[in-house]
């Protein structure tokens, strides 16, 4: 049986909890959708480019397929500001389409280019997200961006 000490800690523990995801910690909420609109199967690295290959993840989206965090796990935050982390709001983002040869797009540095991956603006909100991960207590609202042909024709060779 638990003491009486411990049968107050164990009656506080969901409060202390609470308090501790205050939706307020994660300023707004957006889930990024991709969505591959082209024939060829497009890898999505994102991170802060530079010599430090770690800092650098990536995501498979499969031709007319949809790409978002299913598991919690390392996946880019949309916020007003760009496609990022918590610590770092825009982070640089390549576009690897899988054609031979490979052919890639991109984005570097603080100025976006039209239908930039990372500006906010190029995704449309689909609204509040029940079954995304959910950050705190808030319900992310859904935000696609979709990868078209017209992406792929503006793409160069990679190096």
């Amino acid at each position: 049986m638990l003491g009486d000490k411990m049968k107050n800690h164990v009656l506080f523990l969901p409060f202390i909890l609470l308090l501790g995801c205050d939706s307020n910690d994660y300023q707004e909420c957006y889930e990024p959708f991709f969505f591959n609109d082209t024939q060829v199967s497009v890898s999505l690295f994102y991170g802060e480019f530079s010599d430090d290959a770690e800092n650098i993840d990536s995501i498979i989206v499969k031709p007319g397929d949809t790409t978002y965090n299913t598991h919690g796990g390392v996946f880019p935050f949309l916020h007003k500001e760009g496609l990022g982390s918590f610590e770092s709001y825009l982070y640089d983002v390549r576009l690897e389409f899988q054609t031979v040869p490979k052919k890639c797009l991109i984005y570097i540095g603080e100025d976006f280019r039209q239908h930039d991956i990372r500006d906010f603006s190029s995704y449309e909100n689909l609204g509040p997200c029940n079954y995304c991960s959910i950050r705190g207590q808030s319900i992310p609202d859904g935000m696609l961006y979709r990868i078209t042909d017209e992406l792929l024709e503006q793409a160069e060779p990679c190096e």
